[in-house]
This record gives structure tokens, sequence and C-alpha cells, in this order.
């Protein structure tokens, strides 16, 4: 391929997975500015691989496995809480300005807030393989992908996920 096959590539791509990707990041790190550097790295990486020729078969993949380990490096260094922060008053506390792009992609109405809150409860090998699947609609094939797993194992966890969110909801399964 040539460099400007590349460049259109992933420029396609990018146009497709970003604003998923940043969603990702952003539900992940709870701060705009961290989740868009996320973006940017895992984005920086996918055209390292596609610029230096190595096959790239599922970009999506790659780049939701990118974003999760530079989200898992992240919270490995900033486990520790900032006691300053902690010791504010409420009033003083800053907090980032809402971001109207993030607002009108994610019209989200009180019962999807329900459930993304009550999905925090959730074990994280069930809160992560149902986060994939209903709220980025990637299939079972490519959540194993991303995650390394068995595409069983997936769907396995999948159901059990909806399960166990039926259960903290209050929602008896009909028969």
């Amino acid at each position: 391929m040539s460099i400007s096959d590349d460049k259109k590539r992933f420029t396609d791509i990018y146009n497709r997975e970003s604003d998923s990707l940043f969603r990702f990041c952003l539900v992940r790190v709870s701060d705009r500015e961290k989740a868009i550097d996320l973006t940017q790295e895992a984005f920086t990486r996918l055209w390292n691989s596609i610029s230096s020729g190595k096959p790239v078969e599922n970009p999506r993949a790659l780049l939701y496995v990118v974003a999760r380990n530079l989200i898992i490096d992240w919270y490995r260094r900033v486990k520790s809480v900032s006691l300053e922060s902690l010791s504010k008053e409420d009033d003083e506390r800053e907090f980032d300005a809402p971001d109207p792009k993030a607002d009108s992609d994610m019209e989200i109405n009180a019962d999807a807030k329900r459930v993304l809150l009550i999905l925090n409860n959730l074990e994280p090998q069930y809160r992560e393989v149902i986060y994939f699947r209903y709220v980025e609609d990637l299939s079972p094939k490519d959540i194993a992908e991303i995650m390394r797993l068995n595409t069983n194992t997936v769907s396995v966890r999948i159901t059990r996920g909806m399960e166990a969110l039926r259960k903290l909801m209050g929602i008896k399964k009909k028969n």
C-alpha cells in the first residue's frame, strides 16, 4: 500500500471510530481532557501500526485493546487520591464544563442513566462485556478479540451479566 492509501484507510477508520472510542474512554476516566488524550494515543498507535506496514485486520478491536490498556495503565499511575481535593468544601471544588457535543451524542433518558449507574455495581467481568455489547454495539466476536477471550466466554458473560443487571434493577425474568 502507498502512503496515500494508508492515510485514506486511517482517516476512514478515524471518522468511523473516534466518537465511540472517545465515549469509551470518557465513561472510564470521567475526565474529558484525559479521555481526549487516551483516544489520541490509541489512534497514534494505530497509525504507527498501519504506516509501518503491519497488517491490521480488525482496527476497531485494536483501538479498543490499546485504549483499554492505556486506561488500566493510567489508573495504576493515579491510584492515590489527593488529600487536598478531599478536604475542599463542596463549593470550592472544580468541575469540568459540560461538553455540548457529548450531551448531544448521548442524550440519555432517566432510565438509561439508572442503568448506567447500576452497571457500575456489576462485577467487572460482566460490566465490561455489557458495556461493549449494548453501549458500543460490538459483536461478541469483536468483544472477544478486544478482551482476548473466547467468543463463547463472552456470550456467557453477556447472558450472566444481563441476569445480574436485571436482578439489581429488580426486574423479574418473564417465562
